[in-house]
């Protein structure tokens, strides 16, 4: 009977380890769950995405002692990212930045009880765009759900939609305790670039806090 007990055990430890693992993004130390999208940049699923969120959150419930995730990302899929900040808060952990956070990290980064960006780290920070392409995709496959009888009738939804993404962003930016001239700076960092501010900027806006 112990020798089954033992086997059994053994066996849901491999196989959990290997969904952990088969994922090269995440992997446990400690208390720290560290989040690095660059160790999969050959996966087709390299950035931020929904896959990631999901095994975040199965990870963060079967480890109870896990305080920390550290990060190191240059971006994703915004929604997923948003998901994920939910996650931390909920989860009340810090968040921690080795090597770079950009994008959609910094949003998962805000979300820490205490935010800490090592030395020679760096935050980016760019405006949302949305390529004429993908645009016109968006439309052809939307419009029939959405009553879009002609593309003038998409860019007013558009037009409206843009500004309540921008209002969102703001406010949760508010509401992780950053002021509020520094968000008016990342609007208006290039979108085809990246804004990386001084340690001594997101200090004094908040947006680092030790």
């Amino acid at each position: 009977m112990n020798t089954i007990r033992l086997f059994f055990t053994i066996f849901i430890f491999v196989v959990y380890n290997f969904q952990v693992f088969a994922n090269e993004k995440l992997y446990i130390d400690g208390n720290t769950l560290f989040y690095n999208t660059d160790l999969a940049k050959k996966q087709v699923n390299a950035e931020i995405n929904w896959d990631d969120a999901d095994l975040i959150y199965k990870i963060l419930l079967e480890n109870t002692t896990i305080t920390t995730i550290q990060l190191n990302s240059g971006g994703g899929l915004i929604a997923a990212a948003r998901y994920i900040s939910d996650i931390v808060i909920d989860f009340e952990l810090d968040t921690y930045v080795s090597g770079e956070c950009s994008s959609a990290c910094v949003d998962i980064f805000l979300a820490g009880n205490k935010r800490v960006l090592q030395k020679g780290s760096w935050l980016g920070f760019h405006k949302g765009s949305w390529a004429a392409s993908d645009m016109k995709n968006y439309y052809e496959f939307k419009k029939e759900e959405e009553g879009w009888s002609n593309p003038f009738e998409f860019s007013s939804w558009l037009y409206e939609d843009t500004q309540e993404e921008i209002l969102r962003q703001m406010k949760y930016m508010l509401e992780r305790g950053v002021q509020a001239n520094f968000i008016i700076e990342t609007l208006r960092a290039d979108n085809e670039g990246m804004w990386y501010p001084r340690r001594k900027q997101l200090k004094e806006a908040g947006v680092i806090t030790e």
